[in-house]
């Protein structure tokens, strides 16, 4: 998943490819491990975090699409045309089938977990807030925070692209801002904010930050600064809260800190990174194609299987063992028919014109 809305025949960056790869599949795997609550939980979450590394992704290609090449830029217009319709139209397709889930349940099942709040769960059709128009659908759906949190990140980026080919340092001290202040009322003033303010004020800082790779200021960076960041990452994320019990991502901090010690210590060995990428394309472009796809869906199978599973085993081992298979096989079942949906949505418009019947 990106908010890039490059052609396909432009060069992409191995490493960046890499990174969005080795992210979703690490979604897939923390989700299920963690809903199937094995022992060794939280520590997983502590390897590689994915949304730090997903919007650093998005940001250096959002950059990449944007930024001004020989004077001549890219429209706002234009990429929120393409950025959107790449975004909006498989979260649609995705959201169809959950609403007819949580009003099938309404009409079916009393009791106020199946109730159906029905304006939020038309407001959830923008994207913009996180659809949790039920008890019953909010299990399926809390993860779509980063819907919320793409799109606006979207609407901005020309601004932010440009501001930052003026003042990068600015626009880096701007995004910092908001996330220490919000940070600082949740910890310290005990304030609770919605899911998606939240986390927006946190993956804008990585997301801007990619600009800083696309530009070449972090390709440039030497070995030395590489580890001697990753360095303080660590000890500020312990420095912090420890290893207090719980996933990595119930702090935004230290879940900032973990995934920038990471990030530092991938674009250390860049080199080796991107030699593996290239010995995998095939497979990278087969799981690049479906990114969204299975972010969309990932949480979602997860839950269900999950759901079903506990009907039909008791907790322990083949209740673990079967939400695993089950959560894979409903997820290898809907990527193939979903996915479609994301090829149609990331081709140009003038293509799917084309391709339309005459009238």
């Amino acid at each position: 998943m990106s908010l890039d809305t490059l052609p396909r025949t432009r060069a992409r960056d191995g490493l960046l490819d890499l990174l969005r790869t080795v992210s979703i599949v690490r979604v897939v795997i923390i989700h299920a491990l963690g809903k199937a609550d094995f022992w060794f939980w939280p520590a997983p979450t502590y390897v590689m975090p994915g949304m730090p590394a997903v919007f650093f992704v998005s940001g250096s290609l959002a950059y990449k699409s944007l930024r001004a090449v020989d004077g001549v830029r890219r429209t706002a217009r234009e990429y929120w045309r393409r950025t959107f319709r790449r975004l909006l139209v498989p979260y649609w397709a995705y959201y169809s089938v959950i609403v007819v889930y949580a009003v099938g349940g309404d009409l079916t099942h009393p009791g106020p977990r199946w109730d159906v709040d029905y304006g939020r769960l038309a407001l959830g059709a923008t994207g913009l807030i996180v659809p949790d128009a039920s008890r019953a659908m909010r299990h399926h759906t809390g993860h779509l925070w980063f819907m919320s949190v793409f799109l606006v990140l979207a609407f901005v980026a020309p601004f932010l692209v440009r501001a930052f080919e003026r003042a990068r340092w600015l626009v880096l001290v701007g995004v910092l801002v908001p996330f220490v202040f919000v940070q600082w009322l949740v910890v310290d003033g005990g304030m609770d904010f919605d899911v998606e303010l939240e986390k927006l004020t946190t993956f804008a800082v990585p997301y801007v930050v990619g600009f800083w790779y696309t530009d070449g200021a972090l390709r440039r960076a030497s070995l030395r600064v590489l580890l001697a960041a990753m360095g303080v990452a660590v000890v500020a994320a312990w420095w912090w809260n420890g290893v207090e019990p719980g996933a990595v991502n119930g702090s935004q901090p230290k879940h900032l800190l973990v995934g920038a010690a990471w990030l530092a210590a991938c674009l250390a060995i860049a080199p080796t990174l991107r030699t593996l990428a290239a010995r995998h394309r095939s497979l990278i472009d087969r799981i690049s194609r479906r990114t969204f796809t299975i972010f969309l869906w990932g949480w979602t199978t997860c839950v269900f299987a999950a759901d079903w599973v506990d009907e039909v085993f008791p907790p322990g081992w083949p209740n673990r063992l079967m939400m695993l298979a089950g959560s894979l096989t409903l997820l290898a079942i809907v990527v193939p028919i979903f996915g479609k949906v994301e090829d149609w949505s990331a081709r140009p418009r003038q293509q799917v014109s084309a391709s339309s019947p005459a009238r």
